[in-house]
């Protein structure tokens, strides 16, 4: 799914908010830090710049790393039987959701083609067996007979391995991200300093969701593309919160500010 939210950074036929200032009046907008690249930044405040960063994958993996403690847990308590095939089922189904992110990306479409898929073989299923049309009952007696045994201290050192790999993939954004102002849009990897910088003038901003899961599974994340003169400049993935931060992003580039200093 493309779902483009586009954004003319400058137009000559329409007219734009000026919004002079001076140092007196500087107060009045926040400055931007860059663990906001962690959290939306609010629309309603005027801001110098916002700070945004590609995420690794490994955030698709939530799901995965809070079921594999959750079983860890609840078996370690004594919530679920010993010989329980319960978690393990639970935890083998969310951990072959993430992977599917990663494997392929749903667009709307494809999203759309997958529901109905496996609403018909379900259907099909359920209608076979009140036909007695099943499989070979040996067959059928292997698979339900399956017993995804987890212990649970492999569930928690599996939550452990998941907790590691995404402590490390949420500290990178802290070294490699980028700054829109209101004249320029700065990448920076730390600690090396600017490594690009695409003016804002003649440039658009545009929000795609490539995959209908990552959507979702990022609370709305997507990818915000950065064209100017017809040609694609950067392409920022896997960013969260993607719809609440193009509030923010819209409302910013959407003034055009002037500061007077006195010399």
């Amino acid at each position: 799914m493309s779902d483009e939210e586009q954004k003319p950074l400058e137009n000559e036929d329409t007219p734009t908010e000026s919004t002079p200032s001076t140092e007196s009046e500087s107060d009045k907008v926040k400055k931007a830090s860059k663990w906001e690249v962690f959290f939306p930044s609010r629309a309603d405040e005027s801001r110098d710049a916002i700070y945004i960063a590609s995420f690794s994958p490994i955030i698709y993996f939530w799901p995965s790393m809070l079921v594999f403690f959750g079983c860890g847990l609840f078996q370690k308590i004594g919530m679920f039987p010993p010989d329980s095939a319960i978690p393990g089922w639970l935890a083998i189904a969310i951990f072959a959701l993430n992977v599917l992110v990663i494997v392929q990306d749903f667009d709307q479409k494809k999203f759309v083609i997958l529901i109905l898929s496996v609403t018909v073989f379900m259907m099909t299923f359920w209608i076979m067996r009140m036909k007695g049309l099943l499989i070979p009952e040996k067959y059928m007696d292997w698979i339900v007979g399956l017993n995804p045994q987890i212990s649970t201290s492999a569930f928690l050192m599996f939550g452990l391995t998941f907790l590691f790999f995404f402590i490390w993939g949420m500290v990178r954004p802290l070294f490699d991200y980028w700054r829109l102002e209101h004249n320029e849009f700065v990448h920076f990897i730390q600690p090396f300093g600017r490594d690009q910088s695409i003016p804002r003038q003649g440039s658009t901003v545009a929000k795609e969701v490539p995959d209908v899961l990552e959507f979702l599974l990022t609370f709305g994340g997507g990818s915000l593309v950065i064209k100017r003169e017809g040609r694609t400049w950067a392409r920022i993935s896997h960013i969260p919160f993607l719809g609440l931060r193009m509030k923010a992003i819209e409302k910013m580039l959407s003034e055009t500010r002037v500061t007077f200093r006195n010399q």
